[in-house]
């Protein structure tokens, strides 16, 4: 099983809490998060919930097991309703909501205290060695279950 860091979150009642700090690097020159450094707090958001779940993304991108999948983002719809700033002390909520044979349907937010500043749904698919897709491994469904 992966370790688990007190940098990955937790996971309570089936949604993941991934607090991310706001830097000088993620905004613009007036100290706004730019609108794509959002999709990079959700990636991170979504790994660390896998390794909270134990599943060890790394190893399976070695491809030596018959089960081993690689996992590519294959649609986002994204709202942006508010920004953060430099500074700011954001959560990222994760919480799986179908899945299919071979993906993953993730609904994220982020929110500032208890402001919601984007809300976002994240289809994510399953991929073998070759890049295609491949079957959701009964382990994986299991542990996302």
């Amino acid at each position: 099983m992966t370790e688990i860091s007190p940098h990955s979150g937790i996971i309570k009642q089936n949604i993941h809490y991934f607090p991310v700090r706001v830097y000088y690097e993620d905004t613009d020159i007036g100290g706004v998060v730019y609108y794509a450094n959002y999709l990079k707090f959700m990636e991170r958001a979504r790994s660390e919930m896998l390794r909270c779940l134990g599943i060890d993304q790394k190893r399976m991108l070695d491809y030596n097991n018959a089960e081993d999948v690689g996992f590519v983002v294959k649609s986002a719809m994204v709202d942006f309703n508010g920004s953060a700033e430099f500074g700011d002390s954001l959560v990222v909520e994760s919480k799986i909501v179908k899945m299919g044979g071979a993906s993953v349907i993730f609904n994220q937010t982020i929110k500032r205290d208890e402001n919601i500043l984007v809300i976002a749904e994240i289809k994510v698919a399953a991929v073998g060695e070759n890049g295609k897709p491949k079957k959701l491994p009964a382990s994986l469904r299991h542990k996302f279950e």
